[in-house]
This record gives C-alpha cells, structure tokens and sequence, in this order.
C-alpha cells in the first residue's frame, strides 16, 4: 500500500505543472461564463443615457456604404435623399474629398435636385465641398461646383464666395482667385459688400500683374469702408508698376487725408515712379515731404532721387542731396558714391570721380569691384591709360577685391584702341591667371586691336583661341575679320568667310556683312568682286533698297558707271528696288562720260524695274 502511494505522489509530482495550468484555465472559463451571462442581463434591460447618445452619434457618421466600398452600390433612393447625402458628403470632406466628391456626382446623377434641398443644408454642402477643394489644391473642382451651384441650385452666396477668395488668397492662388471672381460677377444680382473679399481681390490682381481690374477692385473696396495700409501698398504698387505716378501720388495724399501710417517702403515706390517718369520736381516734394513726416527718408530714397538727377546730367543736385542726406544723419552708401562716380563720368567730369573715390577712401567706405571698376571706366573714356592701369594694379592689391571680366574688358580695349596691343595681350594673360574666361567681348576687342596694328597672324591665332575656349563669334566677330582681309586686300579670303566660315559655326551671314564686304570692294576699285559678293547676297535674301542706293551713289562717285550698270543689272534680276533719283543720277553720269555700253546696259536694267527711262 505504501508502495502504491509512493508511486501516484511521484506521478502527481511530476505532473505538478500541467496539473495547475489545468486549474487554471478551468478557473478563467468559470468566471467568463458568470461574466457572459451578466452582460446578457444588462444587455435585455432597457437603453442607458450613453447607448442613446452613441445611437444619435453613429446616425450621423457616414454610413458604411458612404465611407467605403462601391459608391454604385448605395440605394439611389437614398443618393436622391438630402437628408441622407448632405450629411454624408460634408463629413466625407474633412477627409476623404475625393469620396465625397464622387458621392456628390453619383447623386446629381441620381437625380438629386438642388433646388429642393433646404437653403441651409445646401449652403452647407457646397461650403463644405468647395473649401475642401480649394484647401487641397483643386480650383478647378471648385469652380465646378460653383458652377453646378448657379445652374441646377439657388445660386452662388456672398459667404461661399468671401470663403473661397480669402482662402485661395491664403494659398497664394491668385490667378484661380481672380478666376473665381469673373465667373461670379456674371450674377448681376449678387451684391458684394466684404471689404476683405476686394481687398483679396486687389492684391491677386496686382500678384498677376492684372491690372487692368486694380482700380475697379480699389474702388469697390473704398465703398465699403477705409482701405488699409497694406491696401494703400497694393495699389501703389499697381500705380507704379504701370507707370502712373499721378496716381501714386493721389494714393499718398488719400493715406494722410485719412491718417494712415505711411512707412518707408511705400514713399519710396512713389519716389521711384516719379523719377522714372522723370518727374524730378514732384520726386523732391515727395522728399521733403518725408522729411516733414518724420524723417522716414533713407538712404534708398536719396539714390533713388540721385539717380534720376545724375541720369538728366544734374550733377550739382546729385552733390546737393549728397550733403542733404549727411545734414539728416544718413551715411552715403556704397551705391550713392557708385552714381556720383558714374554721374560724373558719363558727363566727361574725370577729376571731380577722382575727387569722389578718394572722399569714398578717405572716410573708410567699404571699395567694392564695381566702384573701382567705374574709375578705371572713366580714365579710360577720357583716354587716360596709364592712371586706368595704376587704378588696376592698386585693385590687384587689394585683397578684399579683385578685377572681374567687365574690368578686363575694359582695359583691354582702351590698351588696344590706344595702339598698346601687348598691354592688352598682358591683360588677357592675367586675366587667365586669376581663373576669368575671357568672352566674345574680350576676343572682339583684341581682334579689333589687330587691325590697328595690322597683326594678321595674331588675329588669326586669336580667333582660333577663340573657337578653341568654346567662346561663339558674332556677327561683331565677323564683322572685325571682314575689315581686317579688306585692310590686307585678302579678297579671297573674305569671300569664303562670307560663304563658308560662319555658316561652319552654325551661323546664316547676315546681309550687312554682304553690304560691310561689297563696299570694300568697291572703295578699293575691285568692282567684279563687289559684284560677286551681290549675287551671294542674293542667293540669301533679296537686297534692300538702301543697299542699292549706296552702292551705286559709290561707284557714281568713284567713276565704277561699268560696275553700277552691272549691280543695276543684277538687282533687277532677283527683283530688287532701285531708287529712280539714283538711277537717274548713275544714267547722267554714263552719258556725261559718254559710254554708250553702259547707258544700253542700263537703260535695259531700268525697263526691267519698271523705271522711268529718259
């Protein structure tokens, strides 16, 4: 007996784990069921407060059906149903809008009538549909919408229309803004008193540059109440970006008639317009003006007026409002000394720039390329060299700047125009060796410098450096070469520059290079070779009748009467106008020399061009 018990404590022992999962589980289910059967109990009782509250809630959540699944599967009955749909769309909207825009045409295809959908309900729907679409970036969809509005409903309201410009505005949909509000001023009954909605109006307008509405929007906004500054701003802007500085002006004394706070920038944009209009007088008042306000005048606003007067060659006005802006507390800037020293350059007034840059020195203005660059312009237009060069090597030294490709340019061609074509060659080197690529500018002035100095090898190796640097010839590059084979008398070699060369970059010879080459020709008395290049001319377009005038007034003048006979004749082959006076000069100049071939060969080119033949 011991032994058995022995046996099944060992068994029991061993089963230990198994045998409390088994008690357990047997305990959870227990209590389950006791739970399962309470919950029944509560359940077959009557609807707590909450229930009802989360039956009133569900009514009222899109169904099912709505919200997924095939919208072709809903009842159509339903789709027809504005108690049903208007709900269902507009929460669909605040995050499927796409769903609720599809649900939206199953039911107008359904047979939804908009017009008996209560006022409320509809107003509902199509706020809550074209705010949505706008939000996510389709106007297109909104306009739609409006569109369905006006045509099968009550029609488009000033509230979805202030909505939908203001929040198109926040967007930055100008265009889409501008868009919305044409298709609703066709409703000549829809009355728009929000002075918000004009204000949107007027800044989408100027933000598009439409400013053939700006006014129309100002004055509408102006009836329902005082613009605002930023309103003010926007009109100016208009104002001024058309160039009506009158109305800009309007718009100044209209702010101070009605207090508004005038800043800075405004005043400014006014300035600008009057002086580009080259109101100079009215751009002064406009400055005192300022300065009486409070001195909102800044530096901006002495440029701006220094420019206008350097630009009309009213140096002493520029130095006087230089001193002004001084006396009122205000450092000239960078660019003020910039349009004193370019004001007084362009007007050949070399020492007073002088004076200027070193004013600009003296008290410690920050130099900038630009400025010495200027300088080195002026010295070089006054044919001052050397003093442009020791500006150039002073600007070396500086640290904080150095030459750019305009100051090469410069240089270059002043060095070359002054027959210093190795100074310009040096230049080309530096210019190299500080990482500037030399440009059609640079190639074309020391071209140009090879002709002074009558260096055709030196040409020519630079015009393959040229092509070589992937730098294209112009019609100016061309053009240098031409007279460049004309000063050697290489006629064969301007030919097939004119015939070859430039088509092979890609270029068509324009018909002056013809006319540049022909009158060389001629000049040089080699008249079958202008005739040549004629009929290539020719062969491009036909030549003007400008062109035949002064070809044939300079072989009238050089006595070529054989070579202007065989040009009149060429011309009235390709059908080209031959002035009468000229031909009636060329035929008197044959007669009075009494050259009875050419006056034939004439008179036969005269009938051909349907002239009068005396």
């Amino acid at each position: 007996m011991d032994s058995v018990l022995a046996i099944a404590y060992e068994g029991l022992y061993t089963l230990r784990v198994e045998l409390a999962f088994i008690v357990v589980a047997s305990f959870l289910w227990a209590s389950g069921s006791l739970f399962a059967s309470k919950k029944k109990a509560v359940d077959a009782g009557p609807a707590s407060p909450r229930k009802k509250l989360a039956a009133t809630a569900a009514k009222h959540r899109p169904s099912v059906t709505a919200s997924s699944g095939s919208i072709a599967s809903i009842d159509p009955a339903k789709l027809r149903d504005p108690s049903w749909v208007v709900p269902q769309i507009s929460a669909l909207c605040r995050s499927q809008l796409q769903r609720a825009l599809e649900l939206y045409r199953a039911a107008t295809r359904a047979g939804l009538c908009l017009r008996e959908v209560p006022n409320a309900e509809c107003k509902e729907l199509f706020m809550a549909l074209v705010t949505s679409a706008i939000r996510v970036g389709q106007v297109g969809d909104a306009l739609s919408l409006m569109k369905d509005l006006r045509q099968h409903g009550p029609g488009l309201d000033t509230a979805l229309l202030a909505s939908a410009t203001r929040l198109c505005t926040s967007k930055q949909y100008f265009a889409d803004c501008l868009a919305i509000y044409d298709y609703a001023a066709e409703d000549s009954n829809l009355q728009i008193e929000d002075k918000t909605l004009w204000s949107c109006l007027l800044f989408c307008a100027v933000e598009t540059k439409s400013y053939s509405c700006c006014k129309l929007f100002f004055d509408k906004l102006r009836t329902c109440g005082e613009p605002s500054a930023k309103d003010f701003g926007n009109f100016v802007r208009y104002s001024s970006s058309t160039g009506d500085w009158r109305l800009a002006l309007q718009a100044v004394r209209d702010m101070r008639k009605a207090g508004v706070e005038i800043d800075s920038v405004l005043y400014n944009t006014v300035l600008s317009s009057c002086v580009s209009a080259t109101q100079l007088d009215h751009a002064k008042e406009l400055l005192e003006d300022m300065a009486s306000a409070g001195n909102v005048a800044d530096v901006i606003t002495y440029n701006t007026l220094m420019k206008g007067y350097a630009k009309a060659g009213n140096m002493d006005r520029c130095v006087e409002l230089c001193t002004q802006m001084r006396e009122r507390g205000l450092t000239p800037s960078q660019v003020t000394y910039g349009i004193l020293l370019d004001g007084f350059i362009n007007e050949s007034e070399v020492g007073k720039a002088v004076e200027v840059f070193k004013t600009m020195r003296d008290e410690g203005c920050q130099m900038n390329t630009v400025l010495y660059t200027t300088l080195i312009k002026g010295f070089a237009r006054a044919g001052q060299i050397d003093e442009a060069m020791k500006l150039y090597q002073a600007m070396r030294e500086e640290r904080s700047m150095q030459p750019d490709v305009i100051t090469f340019s410069i240089l270059i061609k002043a060095n070359c125009d002054a027959g210093r074509l190795e100074d310009s060659l040096r230049l080309l080197a530096a210019m190299r060796q500080v990482g500037l690529k030399p440009d059609e500018v640079v190639f074309n002035n020391l071209l140009a410098g090879c002709i002074q100095d009558c260096n055709a090898e030196l040409a020519h190796h630079l015009y393959q450096e040229m092509l070589g640097s992937g730098v294209k010839p112009s019609v100016a590059t061309f053009s240098i070469l031409l007279r460049l084979h004309a000063q050697r008398k290489k006629w064969d070699e301007a030919i097939h520059l004119l015939g070859h060369e430039i088509q092979a970059q890609g270029m068509q010879p324009e018909p002056r290079l013809f006319a540049q080459l022909a009158q060389s020709c001629i000049r040089e008395r080699q008249g079958k070779r202008a005739c040549d290049v004629y009929q290539m001319l020719s062969r491009h377009c036909t030549p003007s009748g400008s062109l035949n005038s002064s070809l044939l007034g300079m072989c009238s003048k050089l006595n070529m009467l054989d070579t202007g006979a065989e040009l009149m004749a060429l011309a009235a082959d390709v059908g080209s106008h031959v002035d009468a006076h000229t031909a009636a000069a060329m035929m008197e100049a044959a007669v009075k020399k009494k050259k009875p071939q050419v006056i034939e060969s004439m008179k036969a080119a005269m009938v051909k061009l349907k002239l009068p033949v005396h």
